[in-house]
């Protein structure tokens, strides 16, 4: 073991390895002609009995010990399983042209079929991936699901256009970092893009020239807003029969919504074969997403759980070791605990609605803006601000990569951003599960984007920005070829805001941010029937926008919350010492 993965697996605080390993370089060539540069990490064990097979592939350097990917795999190989660690097509050493997402399904199909092939290529196997590595775990395992016996794939979802895209709105900053951050062959350092005069270019399509250079994937992705044929065409379907699997997400991902949609796909899929249903590890790590690959957890700890998660789960399912580990196990902040769940959402959890209320002065934090779970009156004045996106809201540092500093109060002092926040909680509340808001709303924009963001507020009048979402309002089709979009017609919204884990904790209070921009997080509307990828400067104009809260327009945040964390005492008057309780209904 070198004096590098000797401090690393100090400071994750690793177990201790169990064997020493090995490493040889394979050439694997694929039916096209192509050679993949392959390394096979074999534990030095005296079993006479092949050791258990995963593969790894990446588009990330693979060579140095440094290397995160080659780490990980060492690790996987050092608790007793032969590690295959292939560079995806045009990565580094492997041959051809990397196109993303393109060929992880077809490549990852011939280099299981490799695998098996071997005379040391004991099946069923495993795959593993964390961030795009998941996707190309994904992407094998769609093709062949038979000799897949442990599916492991953390921060990425399985439908590319879910890393892109997020209610309908280009994730413009990502798209950026990650499109231009590949290079042709090889990871382009992030000091070398400047992503800060790229992100307000405009046409937004061509930006990636602005950051460093032109990106054919990243302008493909942001030619296609809409799920259409081309990111259908990328999108590996759910293996069948699904494997035994591992979802690794983050509270802070942008693409949280999506892996809890790919777990659910899991979940019917091996429920409806009666087989082993999927697991959930859900924790406090960064969205940022500042690599293509790897381990992108926030924290060296957090690396630690991932890693630590990861091979118990293989040990279990390849080399039937026995090791205790719940269907769903998430991190609640602010409590700063695991907890396990039967299932995800978690059963017995409770829908907590709160309603937005006012009398029409919910801008910015002097405004009269409030969260209560009284339903409003027949007539209560709604709420107007003004989206200029010449001077969007900026996305709060919590949802950037590599950004710490607090800017809340600064977001909050604007007047295009409407504050509802509940009094102080009596009690402390455990929001585990999906959060999204009903919004009635207008505008007088043909097309327009609405926002959302969950914060939690200290005594002191601190705040923290805990989930967001975006929903993109496209101009409606007619009917009779054109596409046009009633103006100040009120509409029935619903944003999702993804998911938390979280402890509001008592004398804290709850407050909900409505507004029409998180730039760069998204990119920004210009309101006007301009694609909001193509449009140029002359197509921006402000728009008008409504909220309504009314008892014929009951705009309302909702949330998850476990019962043994909800306050019991509901019966004191608004406005008492106490502070108003929060009381949840059943779903549904």
């Amino acid at each position: 073991m070198s004096p590098v993965q000797r401090i690393l697996r100090h400071l994750l605080r690793l177990p201790p390895r169990r064997f020493a390993s090995e490493a040889a370089t394979e050439w694997i060539p694929l039916s096209d002609g192509v050679r993949l540069a392959t390394t096979v990490i074999r534990p030095l064990r005296d079993e006479a009995a092949p050791a258990p097979v995963v593969l790894i592939r990446t588009p990330l350097s693979t060579q140095r010990a440094s290397d995160s990917s080659r780490f990980f795999a060492r690790v996987v190989a050092e608790s007793g399983h032969t590690v295959v660690l292939q560079q995806c097509r045009g990565r580094y050493a492997s041959e051809g042209r990397f196109s993303p997402f393109a060929n992880e399904a077809r490549d990852g199909a011939e280099t299981l079929d490799w695998i098996a092939s071997q005379e040391w290529g004991r099946e069923p196997l495993g795959l593993l991936g964390l961030g795009y590595s998941g996707f190309a775990a994904w992407a094998a395992a769609s093709l062949r699901p038979e000799r897949v016996g442990a599916l492991v794939v953390g921060f990425q979802p399985r439908d590319p256009y879910a890393s892109f895209f997020s209610g309908g709105a280009f994730q413009l900053e990502w798209a950026l970092r990650f499109g231009i951050g590949l290079g042709d062959r090889e990871v382009v350092p992030g000091r070398r893009i400047d992503l800060e005069r790229a992100v307000r270019h405009r046409p937004v399509c061509a930006a990636d020239r602005v950051a460093l250079r032109a990106s054919d994937a990243y302008r493909a992705w942001a030619s296609h807003p809409e799920r259409d044929a081309f990111w259908q065409k990328l999108c590996p379907a759910v293996p069948q029969p699904a494997p035994p699997a591992l979802l690794i997400a983050g509270w802070d991902d942008a693409a949280l919504t999506a892996q809890l949609a790919d777990h659910a796909a899991l979940r019917n899929a091996t429920q409806a074969a009666g087989s082993i249903l999927p697991q959930l590890l859900l924790g406090p790590w960064s969205g940022g997403r500042p690599r293509a690959g790897g381990l992108r957890a926030s924290r060296p700890l957090g690396r630690g759980v991932v890693i630590g998660a990861v091979v118990d789960f293989l040990n279990r399912r390849l080399r039937g070791a026995s090791v205790r580990s719940a269907p769903v196990r998430v991190f609640v902040e602010a409590a700063n605990r695991w907890r396990d769940c039967a299932d995800w959402p978690p059963p017995g959890a409770e829908e907590c609605r709160l309603h937005l209320r006012g009398e029409g002065r919910a801008n910015a934090l002097v405004g009269d803006g409030a969260l209560s779970p009284e339903a409003p009156p027949a007539h209560e004045s709604p709420d107007h601000f003004v989206y200029d996106p010449e001077d969007p809201v900026p996305t709060a540092s919590r949802f950037r990569a590599g950004n710490r500093v607090d800017d809340q109060r600064f977001l909050e002092a604007r007047a295009d951003v409407l504050c509802y926040t509940t009094e102080p909680l009596p009690s402390d509340l455990d929001v585990i599960g999906p959060v999204r808001l009903i919004l009635y709303a207008d505008t007088n924009a043909p097309s327009t984007d609405f926002t959302a963001k969950l914060v939690d507020v200290a005594p002191d009048g601190s705040a923290r920005g805990r989930c967001e979402g975006i929903l993109r309002v496209r101009p409606a089709s007619a009917g009779d070829g054109s596409e046009d979009l009633e103006c100040d017609t009120t509409r029935k919204l619903e944003i999702e805001l993804g998911a938390a884990g979280y402890r509001f904790r008592r004398g804290h209070r709850v407050r909900l941010e409505v507004s029409s921009s998180s730039f760069p997080r998204f990119d920004r509307n210009p309101n006007s029937r301009s694609n909001p990828e193509t449009a140029d400067p002359e197509s921006f104009v402000a728009a008008r926008q409504t909220v309504r809260h009314d008892a014929e327009h009951p705009s309302r945040l909702l949330m998850s919350v476990l019962r043994d964390r909800v306050a019991q005492n509901d019966e004191g008057p608004a406005g008492n010492a106490s502070g108003p309780s929060i009381r949840s209904q059943p779903k549904g």
